[in-house]
């Protein structure tokens, strides 16, 4: 029962994420409506990042049984939405490593959604989707760390948008929570994941306020 309750605040709470991606569009929109450059302060490793971070949740649904619809669509929506972020990227730099990750996330799309028809994982599969949780928090963890410094250097936030990040983080909370409703042996790389997301994260929210106070002083 517990385990449902929570499932069901964690997949309400992450349709907060899902506004602050589309917000986070809608900045890199009007800024290119502007003619200013729309994503110079938006770190490539940041949001190739936190698509890994999405989609490694999707995949961790799909692999344990039952299924969980409460990681797997709300996650579905939101590694789409990277998606859009990652092709802005593309579209604004037109290099071969923007155009790389663009793809490869794209493909990863496909053969993420093309693999539950092929559910329930065998254990080699799970621990594939564990293996894949571990090197994702690593990644995000860098990404992110990686974003903090591109605006602490130039004391610019640009189109990086405060809502993004303040949902992100609410989902972490709530998925944290309605992750301690599996047994540990199961959830502890979406613990881990999770709570590497709130801390660092929670980080660059902070250095984001701070540089926007210091821009109205």
């Amino acid at each position: 029962m517990l385990y449902h309750i929570l499932g069901t605040i964690s997949a309400v709470a992450f349709l907060l994420t899902w506004y602050g991606l589309v917000k986070q569009i809608i900045s890199i929109e009007k800024l290119r409506s502007s003619n200013l450059p729309p994503t110079k302060s938006l770190s490539t490793n940041q949001f190739a990042s936190s698509f890994l971070a999405f989609y490694s949740n999707f995949i961790f649904g799909i692999a344990i049984e039952p299924l969980s619809h409460y990681l797997v669509w709300t996650r579905f929506g939101a590694i789409l939405l990277v998606l859009v972020i990652l092709f802005q990227i593309w579209r604004d730099r037109r290099s071969l490593s923007t155009g790389f990750i663009f793809s490869f996330c794209a493909v990863a799309v496909v053969v993420g959604v093309c693999s539950i028809g092929f559910r329930p994982y065998p254990g080699l599969a799970k621990l594939g989707a564990t293996t894949l949780m571990l090197i994702v928090t690593a990644l995000l963890v860098q990404g992110t760390l990686h974003q903090l410094f591109v605006i602490r250097r130039s004391q610019v936030i640009g189109a990086l948008s405060p809502t993004l990040f303040q949902s992100i983080l609410i989902k972490d909370v709530t998925t944290l929570a309605f992750a301690f409703t599996m047994p540990f042996a199961i959830a502890w790389p979406l613990i881990l994941l999770n709570g590497a997301s709130v801390i660092t994260r929670g980080c660059l929210l902070i250095q984001m306020i701070v540089i926007a106070n210091k821009s109205q002083l």
